[in-house]
């Protein structure tokens, strides 16, 4: 069975610029949320970036970003934590996606929602 019906009529009357500036944008919805979503420790290593002796072992600072992981670890492994992070998948990974095919079938941001 053929669900994506596309007609040369059906074609002709699409924007294809829209449907590709659309598609883009949706695209950095994707990649800028997956990093920070799954990788909380991202924010500590972005803070003590600058700090002298950032990557050299045993610096001040590498021994602090190690106490830190050893006394912080496992926060955000709860029930709470994983629900927040399906919704937060939901809606800038998986809708993305599906909007971006549904453009490219021509049927609209109503149908991909």
């Amino acid at each position: 069975m053929n669900y994506c019906v596309l007609t040369k009529e059906k074609l002709k009357k699409s924007n294809v610029a829209s449907i590709f500036g659309a598609s883009y944008v949706l695209s950095f919805f994707l990649s800028f949320s997956l990093f920070t979503l799954v990788v909380h420790q991202a924010d500590l290593y972005s803070i003590l970036i600058d700090e002298p002796g950032f990557g050299e072992e045993h610096s001040t600072v590498m021994n602090y970003i190690a106490d830190y992981m050893n006394n912080y670890e496992d926060r955000f492994r709860t029930f709470k934590n994983g629900a927040l992070h399906s919704g937060l998948i939901g809606g800038f990974i998986a809708m993305p996606l599906i909007v971006t095919n549904t453009l490219f079938e021509r049927k609209g941001f109503k149908y991909g929602f």
